[in-house]
């Protein structure tokens, strides 16, 4: 039998102040940060799902908790359908680049062509880090799609969406925060995908990149691409070639 206080046990046994500084660093939300790393939450997921838990019994009241919902959800032998009708459910609660980025390619259940719909119908959602959702979502469980062509032009439509700003200011309040960079992070996903895309498909990837006319979105891409590993020196000269 589901224990629901079991969840709060977890979060007040294995909250972090030194966790908890960490992240208020660098992930701006709303929401509570309890402070707890990754894989202890990935673990306690597990042994939620395995005792008959489902998203619905997880409140949305914490950075936490969200994740949980989420890494819980991808425990789940569901259909894609039923998939993406809980995400929905909870993910206008995400507003910040951590969650989304944890929860996104955990959702195995969604590497299908009704996920990959989904995923292509966020970038064209009005909620900033509903498109960032659709981005890593088609990064992580699509980047050896055969309609590839199709994914790339709607990331092109996506970006000539955005303004072009190259600079993004990260001060004032979290509030602040949180509605100045929305459109960072969407810039970001877009570049992290491109850069994943060149380092697995060299030639694809390097026309794809010339596409996108972004200043932030192209010269990122190429930044991302010259720190990797997975690229030769003269790959990485060719890129360089192509900043704006």
């Amino acid at each position: 039998m589901k224990d629901l206080g079991e969840i709060k046990k977890f979060l007040n046994e294995n909250k972090s102040e030194s966790g908890k500084k960490f992240q208020e660093k660098i992930v701006y939300t709303r929401l509570t940060i309890y402070g707890i790393s990754i894989p202890k939450l990935r673990k306690f997921a597990s042994v939620l799902a395995k005792n008959g838990f489902v998203p619905d019994d997880i409140e949305p009241t914490s950075s936490e908790e969200i994740t949980l919902k989420g890494l819980v959800l991808s425990k789940q032998k569901w259909s894609d359908l039923k998939v993406i009708e809980e995400y929905e459910k909870f993910n206008s609660h995400i507003d910040n680049w951590a969650t989304c980025d944890t929860i996104t390619p955990s959702l195995k259940q969604l590497k299908t062509e009704s996920g990959r719909r989904y995923f292509l119908s966020l970038l064209e959602n009005s909620n900033f880090y509903k498109k960032r959702i659709g981005v890593i979502g088609l990064m992580a469980h699509f980047l050896d799609d055969k309609n590839l062509d199709e994914i790339i032009n709607a990331l092109v439509s996506l970006s000539n969406t955005l303004s072009y700003k190259i600079t993004y200011s990260f001060a004032g309040t979290t509030e602040e925060k949180i509605e100045n960079l929305s459109e960072y992070y969407v810039k970001m996903a877009i570049s992290w995908y491109l850069c994943t895309l060149i380092c697995k498909n060299y030639d694809y990837g390097k026309t794809a990149l010339q596409k996108f006319t972004d200043k932030f979105i192209r010269n990122k891409t190429i930044s991302k691409c010259h720190d990797s590993f997975r690229l030769s020196p003269n790959q990485k000269e060719e890129l360089k070639q192509l900043k704006i």
